[in-house]
């Protein structure tokens, strides 16, 4: 292996995917290097999410390579076992776009918990990373709360936090805003923009240009299953050399 592809934390060549007769990814390739914040846009049906969703092993892919950190999450199209699957994701956490936090468990118990039943950490060390990580996202006077109390922006700010709490390497998010009202989305990126600052490795598929004009290093447009066009910000928003990705820019109010 080269020295270049050891700064990749993730790694991915060839990667496709079929739903039945519909080929949603199409010998997809890119790269994710220690800090980088990958914006991910295009129209609904592109594939952005599918992609995400092969990264942490939601949907399995079946052709290609998956590499994260150095390990074949899959190799040619041929999926890790199990056990080492857990093992490379463990290094990447997960934000949805419908939050996915238990309503049955308060905000404190909804970060706690996986921590707990994967032993990392004692009690008091579980719950000071769990302080911590509400106190970055500006939720802290929630802790008790019961999901259903809180607004949109509230839980995903939760749900960011929670995602921290295995402390990952790299963080995914798909469509973070999508499911918040216009005036909740702000206080969403903020997070993400003050994580973004903080160097941590994040992939964010995203309607939100704004943010993936301020704070992502690298742009990628998806059209069709695949990478129609990448660059950093400026190539893409002020640049566009694909005529798809013009009209994509043009439709959109950025």
């Amino acid at each position: 292996m080269n020295n270049n592809q050891n700064n990749h934390v993730i790694h991915v060549t060839n990667l496709s995917k079929h739903f039945g007769d519909n080929e949603v990814l199409k010998k997809i390739n890119f790269d994710v290097d220690r800090g980088d914040v990958i914006a991910i846009i295009g129209s609904s049906g592109s594939g952005k999410s599918t992609l995400l969703r092969c990264l942490i092993d939601l949907e399995q892919a079946d052709g290609g390579t998956i590499m994260i950190k150095d390990r074949k999450l899959v190799d040619e199209g041929v999926q890790a076992p199990q056990k080492e699957k857990t093992a490379i994701i463990a290094d990447m956490g997960m934000v949805f776009q419908h939050f996915n936090l238990f309503p049955n468990l308060t905000v404190r118990e909804n970060l706690e918990l996986t921590p707990k039943l994967r032993h990392v950490g004692t009690d008091e060390e579980i719950e000071a990373r769990m302080e911590y990580y509400l106190d970055k996202v500006g939720m802290s006077h929630r802790a008790d709360a019961k999901p259903s109390t809180l607004s949109g922006g509230e839980k995903q700010r939760v749900a960011i936090a929670r995602a921290l709490m295995m402390q990952p390497e790299i963080l995914l998010f798909d469509e973070p805003t999508s499911a918040l009202d216009p005036e909740l989305t702000g206080e969403v990126l903020k997070v993400m923009e003050q994580l973004a600052s903080e160097h941590m490795t994040m992939v964010v598929v995203t309607h939100e240009m704004g943010f993936a004009r301020q704070a992502a290093s690298k742009v990628l447009f998806m059209n069709d299953g695949i990478i129609l066009e990448e660059g950093t910000p400026d190539d893409i928003f002020n640049h566009p050399k694909e005529e798809r990705t013009k009209a994509f820019l043009s439709s959109i109010d950025r």
